[in-house]
Parts: structure tokens; C-alpha cells; sequence
């Protein structure tokens, strides 16, 4: 989504109602955020030096070559994991930064593709994560925002077979559905 202008709204002095949800579940919580950083090796330090963070896993860097992925890693802050996404922060792909919900089942998952269907969002995926037991969701709020809902399988295997058991694909490659 590109937005070519934006009008920012003043909120309203006088009380209005809080809004009731058409949700048809709720969300676990945040499953992680990602950025994009120039140097992993200063990133890494960075977090967990000042912050810090616990390193949770490399991916294609430092040792790992399991995982075809773009260079990346999680870190723990709290209960909370920020990716970090080599590259350029200031040019950046914009899949890279996103903001990343979790559910519990793909079931779950289901349930939120066809909500989300339902009130006209573009949805991306099911996707599996080549090297990792995740399938997810994507999409974005009307203001551009890159949004995410996954859910975690115990393995990459389990994870391709019920994207492609729902008509999704694979992150990186293989059958995309159209959106």
C-alpha cells in the first residue's frame, strides 16, 4: 500500500463511545518486531551491551548456515524479540520492518485470514519460513504499516505442509498465492 497523502484528523474534544471489536479472537500479544540494522555485529553488541538483550538465535551469519534467510537475529528484551535485519536502514525493503502478532493454532490462523478477507484487507500468505516451524500471515493497516500474524509449528516441514494445505506458499520461493 502506498499512501500519496495523509490528513491527520484532530481527535474530538467531547466524549465518544469506545468502540466494541468485531474480532473473532484475541491475539496472544506481540510475537516480534523487526528493524533493519547496517552492521550485525555492532547491533548485537549494542542490544545486549546497553540494553541488555539475549541473543535468542543467528540466521545465515555468525556460524549459522542452516537457515536460508536474509542475514538476521532475534534478541530478547523482557518477554519481548526484536529482529534485526542486515541492511540498509535508511533505504530499506519494507517487508523487512514489521510488526509481528502471535496466535496459538493454525487454526486460529484461519480464523483470522478469513476476518481479515472479511473486512477487505489483502493478505499475503499462509508463508512458511524456510529453516524455522513458523507460518504466517501479512498485511497492512491503512496507513501502510506492515503487520504480521504467526503462528509457530514444531518444525519447517510441518509448517510448509499446512501453508500449502491452505493454498499458501513459501517465503523466499515456491507457490505464492494470488492476492
Amino acid at each position: 500500500m502506498v499512501i500519496a497523502k495523509v490528513r491527520v484528523v484532530d481527535p474530538p474534544k467531547e466524549e465518544i463511545a469506545i468502540p466494541t471489536t468485531q474480532a473473532p479472537l484475541k491475539l496472544t500479544g506481540w510475537d516480534h518486531i523487526a528493524i533493519v540494522v547496517p552492521d550485525m555485529v555492532e547491533a548485537e553488541r549494542w542490544y545486549v551491551d546497553l540494553l541488555g538483550a539475549e541473543v535468542v538465535g543467528r540466521y545465515n551469519w555468525g556460524g549459522d548456515t542452516a537457515h536460508p534467510v536474509t542475514p538476521h537475529e532475534d534478541i530478547r528484551l523482557g518477554k519481548d524479540v526484536i529482529s534485526l535485519f542486515h541492511g540498509d536502514p535508511t533505504a530499506s525493503n519494507p517487508r523487512m520492518v514489521h510488526y509481528a502478532f502471535n496466535c496459538r493454532s493454525m487454526e486460529e490462523l484461519d480464523v483470522w485470514k478469513a476476518h481479515l478477507e472479511s473486512k477487505n484487507v489483502a493478505i499475503r500468505g499462509p508463508m512458511a519460513h524456510p529453516g524455522f516451524g513458523a507460518v504466517s500471515i501479512y498485511f497492512e493497516d491503512p496507513w501502510g504499516y506492515r503487520l504480521e500474524i504467526t503462528n509457530w509449528l514444531p518444525d519447517f516441514e510441518t509448517g510448509k505442509a499446512e501453508a500449502l494445505k491452505r493454498g499458501g506458499g513459501i517465503m523466499g520461493g515456491g507457490p505464492r498465492p494470488t492476492a
